[in-house]
């Protein structure tokens, strides 16, 4: 006989739907999961082929030879590039030397060069570590007309032919997307991701599609957080939460004198009553049972009161005669209890008062506890004889036991969130079986299937779900359980586990060959870059009413990023694009920096996401992460920085808006969490620092180090007094260090005045600080104010240009091309009017074609 799990497998990558599924009710579990890995490989294998092919006359980005603009450009690039590239680069990089293996005699004519050649050179241009300091220097100017100029010759007619999207990518939700995902869609948080391997990183972001791989361990932990969650937001009555106990008379203490009987109860005077001590889980109705009578045929029967822990009545009943031969009287009442620790005392009434529910008040009740205390000193000073009895007669009533059950129902807040949005209908039951239980099941299906999925489903869709709700109740499970499997099936679906943004079947490309996203594809587009999570409900509607569209898309942008679920974008694109999520593993010298714990991490991180939420919700230019002259600081961090925080934050973790006008301090290069990361663990380094300026905010990338250069601490030169600033001057004596140092440190110098732990100081080891640098084109700075007012007021093209590149990465999840620089370039000519608002970056990202289209090839 086959395998049925080959078969399966087969099945499913033909693309048919869960149905000969649960043949052995004892594999429903490994059912599930092969329905998981088996979809999971077809998605994969069969999900691209949906793409057509492009139209074998769309237009591909690379520009044709006899492209009329060629001359045009090669005319400019002789006249305002070439100059400035013979003059300063060529007499190192040619055919002959080939300095560092580059070669730029090509880029005479521009034949043949490849977009990494560009890009390598541009980035050693702007760099500025290149000539060395022996060799004539371009100026500033200079430096940045042979940009410009490198920049029009290689890209813009690629530019003007209009490049492709971008290739689309099946990727699956990172470990936050699928934590974001669980959290909002059943309103718990419950983090099951956490205990997912680690996603991979790929261009600076943990969403890239090319490095989210899946791996069987991560096939069975996707099984195992889909049963847990299912379990956790789907409630079942017979799991919650009940009270159904018997308390037996050696268990119940009674107040008062009592005598216990043969017939294995407990016997008490007039003035004597019982009690119990329980929890009760929920507030609601409760059935009381207590079992007992009167001690004689002759006497009449006993009013007993049934009273909470305030002495307030909560029922009353009478019991009987208890019988000879040891049978008993029983009184049943439905008592209403409040949730929490509950004392019920069962007192005999011998009087003819009046008693109203939840009115008459028995003050023996309350006083119960110190008289009780005062009765415990009393039998400690006179012991009572072991053989004492007490005559029958003075003790008319016994207690045999009570029986508490309960809630009679249990009230809505005891279920989870969503539970009621998940089972809205409930099947008829017919004799203890459940009766029209797929057409149930299909009904509750219908209603959020489209949430979990991210878009429409059909009957066809809905059917194989509502067969495992079935298969459960046939196995003697309840509704609920039934309704469990459904959607554990569905948490391990390809649906909910991949984004694969196919198109429809129907869809024809541009005359590009790219084809434009569909709205409910749009609408997981915009929430997953900007929330890192599913789309809610309005997005999902306005999608699948076709009005997902024009002006309303902005709407919906302002929308998610005045939403709480917007700090998703601080907390995984800032924490990434900064280097935040470093901070978890960084160590500082405990010696030196006893202060420095998991607490004052955590507020670092927190002090940078608040003000990055703070630019983009308020939409302002992107040089205020540079000027900023205030900051989001809570006791931790006022204390680090010397700052008075306002008179109404108490509370020592409440983070509050604060003044940084008369102090050091302005913007992201003053923050801790900047400042530490860019540390050692017992001292500042100026080279890390300085190259954190370059790549983080003026794009920049920094060459690696050559291999065998020692550290500092490392290289022994230096006298075991010298400052920093005099063991780098040594370093960098070094040929093979000194061009990028000479650039990268005297930026890091500037933040000297900083320790390193983001503490402000004066002198360090005993030497006055000095932290005075130059910027790359010779400008100088004195500490870490002026250093951020220079890039401020005159880089903020730089820093904008970067944050689109690091957006867009973000906003697509896979690495950018050559082709996606005339995009960034949009967004730049978009926003430079505004003055390169965060806000108005992000819109342009979303208005974009990388955004809004997709390619089947490239």
């Amino acid at each position: 006989m086959p395998d049925p799990k080959i078969e399966w497998l087969a099945s499913c990558l033909q693309r048919t739907q869960v149905r000969q599924l649960i043949a052995e009710p004892t594999a429903i579990t490994k059912t599930i999961a092969w329905t998981a890995a088996s979809a999971v490989l077809a998605a994969l294998l069969g999900g691209q082929a949906a793409f057509a092919e492009p139209p074998s006359d769309a237009t591909e980005s690379e520009p044709a030879s006899d492209h009329p603009a060629e001359s045009d450009q090669l005319a400019a690039w002789k006249q305002n590039g070439l100059p400035l590239m013979q003059t300063y680069c060529v007499d190192c990089h040619n055919a002959d030397y080939k300095e560092a293996g580059l070669d730029l005699t090509p880029f005479e004519t521009l034949d043949n060069l490849s977009p990494a050649e560009v890009q390598r050179v541009l980035e050693m241009v702007r760099f500025g570590a290149m000539p060395p300091e022996d060799y004539d220097t371009p100026e500033i100017e200079e430096r940045k007309q042979l940009v410009r100029a490198l920049e029009d010759a290689a890209f813009s007619s690629t530019c003007d032919l209009r490049p492709r999207a971008g290739k689309v990518t099946v990727r699956r939700l990172n470990r936050s997307e699928y934590n974001n995902s669980i959290r909002d869609l059943f309103g718990l948080d419950l983090q099951p991701a956490n205990k997912f391997p680690s996603d991979e990183v790929g261009a600076g972001f943990d969403n890239n599609a090319d490095v989210l791989s899946l791996s069987p361990m991560l096939i069975e932990k996707y099984f195992q957080a889909a049963e847990d969650v299912a379990s956790k937001v789907i409630g079942d009555p017979d799991d919650l939460p009940s009270i159904g106990r018997d308390w037996a008379p050696d268990q119940i203490p009674v107040y008062g004198q009592f005598q216990v009987g043969s017939f294995n109860g407990r016997f008490v005077d007039r003035e004597s009553f019982a009690w119990i001590d329980l929890n009760v889980p929920f507030d609601g109705d409760y059935r009381v049972e207590v079992r007992g009578g009167v001690s004689s045929d002759k006497a009449d029967p006993i009013k007993v009161a049934i009273v909470d822990g305030d002495g307030l009545l909560l029922a009353v009943d009478e019991l009987k005669y208890f019988g000879g031969g040891g049978e008993s009287d029983s009184m049943r009442q439905t008592v209403k209890l409040h949730q929490g620790a509950q004392r019920i005392a069962f007192m005999p009434i011998y009087d003819d008062r009046e008693l109203k529910i939840g009115k008459t008040r028995f003050d023996q009740v309350p006083a119960m506890e110190e008289a009780v205390a005062k009765k415990v000193v009393e039998d400690l000073a006179t012991p009572v004889a072991p053989d004492r009895r007490i005559d029958f007669g003075d003790h008319p009533f016994m207690y045999r036991s009570f029986r508490v059950n309960g809630p009679d129902r249990h009230p809505k807040k005891a279920f989870p969130p969503k539970h009621f949005e998940l089972v809205r209908h409930l099947p008829p039951r017919d004799r203890g079986r459940y009766r029209e239980v797929r057409e149930t099941a299909e009904k509750n299906l219908r209603e959020f299937m489209p949430q979990v999925f991210r878009g429409p489903v059909t009957d066809e869709e809905i059917k194989p779900y509502a067969e495992l709700v079935e298969q459960a109740t046939r196995e003697r499970e309840s509704f609920y359980v039934g309704m469990r499997r459904a959607l554990t099936a569905m948490l391990v679906s390809p649906r909910f586990l991949f984004r694969a943004e196919l198109p429809d079947e129907d869809a024809q490309p541009n005359e590009f060959g790219d084809y434009q996203l569909s709205q409910i594809q749009l609408a997981t587009r915009l929430s997953y870059f900007l929330w890192s999570s599913t789309p809610d409900q309005t997005l999902l509607d306005l999608a699948n009413a076709g009005k997902l569209e024009g002006d309303e898309v902005y709407t919906q942008v302002a929308r998610l990023l005045a939403d709480e679920r917007g700090g998703a974008l601080a907390k995984n694109f800032a924490a990434q694009w900064l280097g935040l999520r470093n901070l978890n593993g960084h160590e500082a010298d405990e010696q030196r920096f006893p202060m420095f714990d998991d607490e004052l991490k955590r507020s670092m991180s927190r002090e940078t996401e608040m003000l990055f939420m703070h630019v983009i919700r308020e939409n302002l230019p992107v040089s205020e992460f540079l000027t900023a002259d205030y900051s989001f600081v809570n006791s931790p961090l006022a204390k680090l920085y010397g700052l008075e925080l306002p008179a109404d934050s108490s509370d020592h973790i409440e983070f509050a808006k604060v003044s940084l006008a008369d102090t050091p301090r302005r913007g992201l290069l003053s923050h801790a969490s900047v400042l530490t990361l860019t540390s050692m663990p017992t001292r500042t380094s100026p080279v890390l620092r300085g190259k954190w300026i370059l790549e983080n905010i003026l794009g920049i990338k920094a060459p690696d180090p050559p291999a065998g250069v020692p550290e500092l601490e490392e290289s022994g030169d230096a006298a075991a007094n010298a400052s920093l600033r005099e063991q780098l001057e040594l370093h960098r004596q070094s040929a093979s260090c000194a061009s990028c140092h000479r650039v990268m440190d005297q930026l890091g110098f500037g933040l000297d005045d900083f320790d390193a732990i983001g503490r402000y100081r004066t002198e360090d080891g005993g030497h006055p600080i000095d932290a005075s640098g130059a910027m790359p084109d010779g400008r100088s700075f004195n500490g870490g104010a002026e250093l951020s007012k220079m890039l401020g007021d005159t880089e903020i093209e730089a820093l904008a240009r970067t944050m689109t590149e690091r957006l867009l990465t973000f906003a697509i999840g896979r690495e950018l091309t050559p082709d996606d620089r005339c995009t960034i370039d949009e967004v730049i000519e978009t926003t430079r009017p505004n003055g390169f608002r965060l806000a108005d970056l992000v819109s342009a990202i979303i208005d974009s074609r990388q955004f809004r289209y997709q390619s089947p090839t490239r």
